[in-house]
C-alpha cells in the first residue's frame, strides 16, 4: 500500500512587478540581449554620449531616460558606462563629478571650485544690469567721488534706487562724506568688485571720455564719403 505523500505548500506567488523599477520589463534574457546589442557601441563611445547628454542637462536624468536617448532598451549598459565616467573623474582629478541623486544622474563640479565659479556668476550678473543702472554706474565710475544729488543732476532723473542696487551688487560703495554740506552726504565710488566684474586692473584702464563720445554729423559724413570713395587705382 502506497503511503500518501505529505502535502506540499503552494509555491509563493511571484511578487508583482514594480513599474517604478528602472529594470521593470527586462527579464534576464532581455537584459542579456541588450548587453550584447549594446556591445555594438564601445563602452568608451557610450560613456561619451552619456557625458554629452548630462552636460547639457541642468537637472538629474534617470538611467531609463538616458537609455532611451541613446537607443538602448536596458539600463544595465548605461549604468556600466556611468560607473566608468565616475571612475575616470575620480582617477584623473577632473573638475567634474557624477552624482547619483534620487531622481537620476547629474554632472556637477566639485565643491572646491565653488569660489571660482561664484566669481564668474557675479561677473555675469554685473553684465545683466539695466541700461539705467549701467548709466548710473558709468557716471559714478568717471565722476567719483560723487554725491547722489550730482548724479541725479547729470542723469536728469532720480537715482536713489539705482545706487542701492549697485551697492547691493557690491559694485559701488560710500567712499567718503562731503563734510562741507549739511548732513555730510555720502559720496560714492566704485569697488574692487567693479574692477573684477569688468575685467579692469585699475580705473586708469577705463576708456577715455573722448572714446565714448557720440560721433558728430561731420564725423558721420566723413565716414560716408570714405566708404563710397572709389579705389585710387581705377
Amino acid at each position: 500500500m502506497t503511503e500518501p505523500r505529505p502535502s506540499q505548500p503552494d509555491p509563493a506567488p511571484n511578487p508583482a512587478p514594480n513599474p517604478a523599477d528602472e529594470d521593470f520589463g527586462a527579464d534576464d534574457a532581455t537584459s542579456a540581449g541588450d548587453i550584447i546589442a549594446a556591445g555594438a557601441i564601445p563602452q568608451d563611445a557610450l560613456a561619451a554620449k552619456l557625458e554629452a547628454l548630462l552636460f547639457v542637462h541642468s537637472r538629474p536624468v534617470s538611467a531609463r531616460r538616458l537609455s532611451e536617448l541613446v537607443g538602448i532598451t536596458s539600463v544595465i549598459p548605461v549604468k556600466q558606462a556611468l560607473d566608468l565616467l565616475t571612475r575616470r573623474y575620480s582617477e584623473h582629478g577632473s573638475a567634474f563629478t557624477l552624482q547619483n541623486l534620487a531622481a537620476g544622474y547629474q554632472l556637477t563640479t566639485r565643491p572646491e571650485h565653488d569660489a571660482l565659479l561664484n566669481q564668474l556668476v557675479r561677473e555675469r550678473e554685473a553684465q545683466k544690469l539695466s541700461p539705467a543702472t549701467l548709466e548710473a554706474l558709468a557716471i559714478i565710475a568717471y565722476k567719483q567721488p560723487i554725491g547722489r544729488n550730482e548724479l541725479e543732476n547729470i542723469r536728469g532723473a532720480g537715482s536713489d534706487h539705482l545706487v542701492r542696487a549697485l551697492m547691493d551688487r557690491g559694485l559701488v560703495k560710500v567712499t567718503e562724506r562731503d563734510t562741507s554740506k549739511p548732513g555730510s552726504p555720502a559720496l560714492y565710488g566704485t569697488t574692487a568688485e567693479f574692477l573684477r566684474a569688468f575685467g579692469l586692473r585699475s580705473l586708469s584702464e577705463l576708456p577715455s571720455e573722448g572714446d565714448l563720445a557720440a560721433p558728430t554729423a561731420d564725423d558721420e559724413n566723413v565716414s560716408t564719403v570714405e566708404a563710397e570713395a572709389p579705389d585710387s587705382d581705377e
